[in-house]
């Protein structure tokens, strides 16, 4: 089963990411509840069933990889800044707050690749 509306799918996904890193931003680790918003998609969006498996799961795959390594490469930025570049800590967010921003960040870039991904197409 898929989302009829992918498009509304990869924003829906987006607009829940965007949201949990502002709250966790404003909240700190208690606005990481937001990411249980994600679970009303399925209740939201309408589903059917997959015409074509191979293009499908194609575009699955390469939404995931993409976000998968776009992620890897936010930490391993991370990592160096906190590292070997000392000054530029004061502009990134608090240490402790850091870890709660990467599942949030890794929905919305999901959203972002996916919905680019699908245009494309």
């Amino acid at each position: 089963m898929m989302y009829k509306n992918l498009n509304l799918a990869f924003i829906y996904e987006i607009i829940v990411g965007f949201g949990c890193i502002m709250s966790v931003a404003i909240w700190g680790q208690y606005g990481f509840a937001t990411i249980g918003l994600i679970a009303l998609r399925p209740v939201l969006l309408e589903k059917e069933q997959i015409k074509d498996e191979k293009t499908y799961f194609s575009l699955s795959y390469r939404v995931l990889s993409s976000s998968i390594v776009i992620v890897a490469m936010l930490i391993i930025a991370i990592f160096i800044i906190l590292n070997f570049i000392p000054h530029l800590i004061p502009k990134l967010p608090p240490r402790d707050k850091i870890i709660f921003l990467l599942l949030p960040f890794f929905l919305m870039t999901h959203g972002v690749v996916g919905f680019m991904y699908h245009q494309k197409k």
